[in-house]
């Protein structure tokens, strides 16, 4: 007995949604080194989860020490999803290039990535003359680029002009972080253990953004030789320190060139509303329209990403001071105060004629409130007799 075919009434036809992009990563650690690997890599780069596989690879070597520092910290770059990779140097290559090399090169999942970028060995960067100009140039080729640089001296003469410290300050480089230390042999140390611990942020997670100040760094020696004067000098252009307190070994950090967090939480949310926005329009089986709905889902998209910056603690309700608003001022304000940011963009129907006939959406604009973060406090005691 034949029969028909159940298609012919219902028909069913199964679409998978589009693969869209892995959440934004920020917390890759990338080592340039000028050592040898003990044997070929089969490869331009190298990605590492402990300090035991990197001895695996390259033995007792300053790429070792390096990675020792930055898996030595609690929490360090596999707290936040990231990965500790090591890029081989080229013959002649300078620090600059290799950033603008490594760019070409080190792609995970399907989104590129932030890279924290230091060099191994004595080539490294320590404050000294000859290096003071391929730092700068390295500095403005990361602050260029959105890589975070992390750079260290033992020098007094980088605090001032025209040294290492005052520079990035002067230059506006806030992707640089100057570290200042006076004891030469910690350097290394220092600056990778601060990048591993400072690179931590899970921000996916509930109150989990920081700032560095007062933070310990695993197997580094306080700063002994650092008076008041050095850290004021040090506080003037914005070089973080690592000193002892009553006894505690902390890091002092300053903000005359931005305080680090405030650079790196911001990095963070452009990269994770890039990728928002990208994978709302992907998702769509057919299409986004150009209407008020459509727009609607795309702002509810980046909303997503600027709750979760509420959730993790970079941004927080609370009162404009600015005088630019967004929108109407009393709806941006109040958003602000209840939310801690805004969205807004034009109605549809008031979008130039040629935007609407690229397809591009109105343009949105949003307004963010920090959170911030308390360093200290003065108190004012009144005793009455």
């Amino acid at each position: 007995m034949s029969m028909i075919d159940i298609s012919n009434v219902i028909n069913i036809s199964l679409v998978v949604s589009p693969a869209g992009l892995a959440p934004y990563s920020i917390n890759n650690l990338v080592c340039f080194t000028k050592d040898t690997p003990l044997a070929a890599l089969g490869a331009t780069y190298a990605v590492y989860a402990s300090a035991a596989d990197v001895f695996a690879d390259w033995g007792t070597s300053d790429t070792y020490d390096a990675a020792v520092a930055v898996f030595s910290q609690s929490p360090n770059v596999i707290s936040g999803g990231g990965f500790f990779i090591v890029i081989p140097m080229l013959t002649n290559e300078v620090l600059e290039q290799a950033i603008v090399r490594a760019e070409g090169i080190v792609y995970y999942g399907a989104c590129s990535h932030t890279y924290t970028l230091g060099i191994t060995g004595p080539t490294g960067f320590t404050g000294a003359t000859g290096a003071n100009l391929e730092a700068i140039r390295a500095m403005g080729v990361a602050e260029s680029s959105g890589k975070l640089l992390f750079l260290t001296t033992a020098l007094t003469s980088d605090l001032t002009t025209p040294g290492l410290a005052f520079k990035a300050e002067d230059l506006s480089y806030k992707h640089s972080r100057v570290l200042f230390h006076t004891q030469a042999a910690e350097l290394e140390a220092l600056r990778w253990g601060y990048a591993g611990r400072a690179m931590s942020t899970n921000f996916s997670g509930s109150n989990t953004t920081s700032t560095m100040n007062l933070k310990t760094i695993t197997g580094v020696a306080s700063d002994t030789g650092i008076t008041q004067t050095l850290l004021t000098a040090a506080k003037a252009v914005g070089a973080d320190c690592y000193v002892n307190i009553a006894g505690q070994a902390c890091v002092m950090s300053y903000g005359a060139n931005q305080f680090f967090d405030d650079v790196y939480n911001l990095d963070w949310i452009v990269g994770a509303l890039e990728v928002a926005g990208f994978n709302y329009l992907r998702s769509a089986g057919t299409k986004i329209p150009q209407t008020e709905a459509g727009m609607d889902g795309l702002k509810g998209a980046y909303r997503r990403v600027l709750s979760q910056a509420v959730t993790n603690g970079f941004i927080a309700p609370g009162v404009w001071t600015g005088a630019d608003t967004i929108g109407n001022p009393a709806d941006f304000r109040r958003n602000i105060e209840d939310f801690g940011f805004y969205i807004y963009s034009i109605p549809v129907a008031l979008q130039p004629v040629a935007d609407r006939a690229l397809r591009e959406a109105p343009v949105c604009s949003i307004g963010i409130k920090f959170a911030g973060a308390i360093h200290s406090s003065d108190v004012i005691v009144t005793v009455n007799q």
